[in-house]
């Protein structure tokens, strides 16, 4: 308990300790000297003596509630941003200085915001953090209404609140619960149901071992990597399986490097799962769209500028449009798009030539098809717009 013994009987030096050279030594000898009956205000006083920098422990609202140098906290939304990861590290406080700001949380409890006064430096930081475990230990033991945000989020509340951006630090807390870690955060996913059996998809959803929001057909959850929503994927369709082909379809959006980056990815998630259905693909990722990806972030002008453009002439002919998107898929084999359409060869050949003359190119060659491809991909993601927007689900049956 070297560290804390003199943190109240020397005067506070600029430099770090030399017996607390290391992130590790400090660690342990904090949680060592809390356990051993030292409060908050100890730890911070050691944790001046390692760093040299001038500490603060802020609750979850931004006031201090211990500090080395009696200074002030910062802004409530700062101190949510910190918590929720969307802030930080640099950060500055009320009485106008710069610090490096740290959550101490784990799991439902949270202590506050840790501040170390002065420009960023990595070794300051990681020192900082090694006091984490010993405040979050205080923290408990005397009952600190900082440390009292037990959520009462559900798994399901969780999902909801990572899709809309949403996210407090109680939210914060429950994902930590959830084994969700949005210091790095995991990708937005949605999964649709397609096929008759909704009470047993409803069932599915429920006995998935995974945080899920459910609406209907559809659903919402988080994945650390395309091969865990190919798990979850499958485990539903076979728990569903009916005499539908491909019942249950999957989408996830980009990788984010932030909450805010997460709401993004799911909506780029739902978007993906349009374009999906629109295909009969099983299963659509950012990483796998290809070009597609361009297209992503414009808004709805912008596409639906970019499809009247290259389909204007015949994209009020449904028979049209459906035989252009079969002539790409199958590259020209008349034969193919008979079979597909359910049509005479003659009549594929006709609907052909009606389309080179509205369009005024061959969509076989390599730029023309480039540009059709991205053209109805445009559409899709209008359709899946406006299938978020109002809605296609009906309604799950309940009870028995």
């Amino acid at each position: 308990m070297g560290i804390i013994a003199g943190a109240r009987s020397e005067p506070a030096r600029e430099g770090p300790e030399p017996e607390a050279s290391t992130p590790a030594v400090l660690e342990r000898e904090l949680t060592e000297a809390v356990l051993a009956g030292a409060g908050r205000s100890d730890v911070l006083h050691a944790l001046r003596r390692a760093t040299g920098r001038h500490v603060r422990l802020l609750s979850a609202e931004g006031a201090p509630l211990a500090a080395t140098d009696g200074g002030a906290g910062v802004p409530p939304a700062v101190a949510d941003g910190v918590l929720g990861e969307a802030t930080g590290p640099v950060v500055h406080t009320l009485d106008g200085l710069r610090a490096t700001a740290l959550p101490v949380r784990a799991g439902t409890t949270v202590a506050g915001v840790l501040l170390t006064v002065g420009p960023g430096d990595p070794r300051v930081r990681a020192l900082a953090g090694a006091a984490v475990t010993a405040l979050l230990i205080d923290a408990v033991r005397a009952g600190d209404r900082s440390a009292e945000v037990a959520s009462q989020h559900t798994p399901a509340d969780v999902i909801a609140a990572l899709r809309s951006g949403t996210v407090s630090p109680a939210v914060c807390a429950a994902a930590a619960g959830l084994g969700i870690d949005l210091r790095r955060p995991p990708t937005g996913a949605v999964l649709h149901y397609g096929g008759s059996r909704l009470r047993a998809w409803s069932t599915a959803l429920t006995w998935l071992e995974h945080p899920v929001r459910q609406e209907g057909r559809t659903a919402w959850t988080v994945v650390p990597d395309v091969a865990v929503l190919d798990r979850l994927r499958n485990r539903l369709r076979l728990m569903t399986d009916d005499d539908s082909a491909d019942h249950v379809i999957a989408a996830s959006g980009s990788r984010p490097d932030s909450t805010v980056g997460l709401a993004r990815s799911f909506t780029e998630a739902e978007r993906l799962l349009g374009l999906a259905r629109a295909r009969m693909v099983p299963l659509l990722t950012y990483d796998r769209c290809g070009v597609v990806q361009v297209l992503l972030p414009l808004p709805r002008p912008q596409l639906e500028a970019y499809a009247e453009a290259h389909l204007g002439p015949i994209r009020q002919r449904p028979e049209l449009m459906a035989t252009l998107r079969a002539w790409l898929a199958e590259r020209g084999s008349r034969q193919s798009v008979s079979a597909q359409l359910h049509l005479h060869r003659n009549s594929v050949g006709y609907r052909v030539r009606q389309i080179k003359s509205l369009l005024g190119i061959d969509p076989l060659l390599p730029a023309a098809s480039a540009q059709l491809h991205l053209a109805l991909a445009a559409l899709d993601l209008l359709a899946a717009d406006d299938q978020r927007l109002h809605g296609d689900d009906e309604p799950v049956p309940t009870g028995r």
